[in-house]
């Protein structure tokens, strides 16, 4: 009866070597028991067994293939054009869903049939060795969080692709996701890009309350594991997308998406000049500085001004709430781990 009743939702899973995650993320959609379901796996060429865990559980997929793909919004996009279902998600190898996620989603799908977007709250998760446990190190899951403004994409955690079942529709009418940046190298902002040309085109996004998706943060990350090189080609693509978006759909932005873009502009260029001050990198600080004053004069001016406030303060602020935790913890005699 379900099938015939919800929509179809299509999960699309992207992996490449993921044989000590991948599991627990595909039980985690087959214990659904969402029978209007349709699961599609592109593996990037795994050679780690995780195609023997594929093998083991194909009778479930409407379709998988092992090949390499470029990275894995280049083996998303490819599994969005083979999707047939109402909804399409996507779900990596090492995240996974709460249980109920896809009917909360499939109701609210039948119930909002106008949304572009059906998105349910989320949390990053870390590892806890120690007590054996998954750790949250953020939660997003009000109304407000998920909804698609400037604030939450651009300046917050919660682009959060993997917690939004996206129309097929939409696919259809403002693209899919960019998988490369202007180098040709895999893009890391794909999510942020995705969802800033949804807010252009003013898509309707309705959110479940419910916590639905875990993603999980760890050394190897692109976005959360905190690595350099990662952080400074996240500079550059934003500042690249932003170029990209004002000359792009200038005829369709209104003042406030301008503003918005160019504000964020301001502070991608000045953090990436800090970067390149504190490694010393004269010439590219002054380059990058040259561009943007060139571009925007005296504002800019005033937005370095204030990004280098606002990020001196957070950095203040941090510590000093870092050391109240420990003394508090000294007195206490409870270890922050054990929090």
């Amino acid at each position: 009866m379900q099938s015939l009743c919800l929509p179809k939702l299509s999960i699309i899973m992207p992996v490449l070597n993921g044989v000590k995650t991948f599991e627990k993320a595909l039980r985690s959609v087959l214990d659904q028991h969402y029978d209007n379901l349709e699961l599609i796996i592109i593996d990037a060429g795994s050679t780690d067994g995780t195609i023997d865990l594929i093998k083991r559980y194909e009778s479930y997929f409407t379709y998988w293939h092992s090949r390499p793909d470029g990275g894995p919004i280049v083996g998303a996009n490819q599994g969005i054009k083979r999707a047939t279902g109402d909804l399409i998600a996507l779900l990596m190898a090492d995240d996974w869903y709460e249980p109920a996620t896809l009917k909360k989603i499939g109701y609210a799908s039948l119930q909002y049939k106008d949304a572009d977007i059906i998105s349910c709250g989320g949390r990053i998760v870390e590892y806890d060795a120690t007590n054996n446990c998954y750790r949250p190190k953020w939660v997003y899951a009000t109304a407000k969080k998920m909804e698609l403004t400037f604030k939450n994409i651009c300046f917050d955690v919660v682009s959060a692709i993997c917690c939004r079942f996206i129309r097929q529709s939409l696919f259809q009418r403002i693209g899919p996701f960019i998988a490369l940046d202007s180098r040709g190298k895999p893009l890391l902002s794909n999510d942020k890009e995705f969802l800033l040309r949804a807010m252009i085109y003013q898509v309707k996004n309705v959110y479940v309350n419910h916590v639905g998706h875990n993603y999980l943060a760890h050394p190897g990350s692109s976005t959360f594991g905190n690595q350099k090189i990662n952080i400074l080609k996240l500079c550059y693509e934003h500042m690249e997308i932003i170029e990209s978006h004002l000359e792009t759909y200038q005829h369709i932005l209104s003042t406030k998406q301008k503003f918005g873009l160019i504000y964020w502009y301001h502070d991608q260029s000045t953090r990436l000049i800090l970067y390149k001050l504190l490694d010393l990198n004269f010439r590219m600080a002054f380059l990058t500085t040259k561009k943007s004053l060139k571009k925007y004069n005296i504002f800019w001016v005033f937005g370095f001004v204030e990004t280098t406030c606002r990020i001196i303060l957070k950095r203040v602020f941090r510590l000093l709430k870092g050391s109240m935790t420990r003394g508090k913890n000294e007195k206490t005699y409870i270890l922050s781990d054990k929090l």
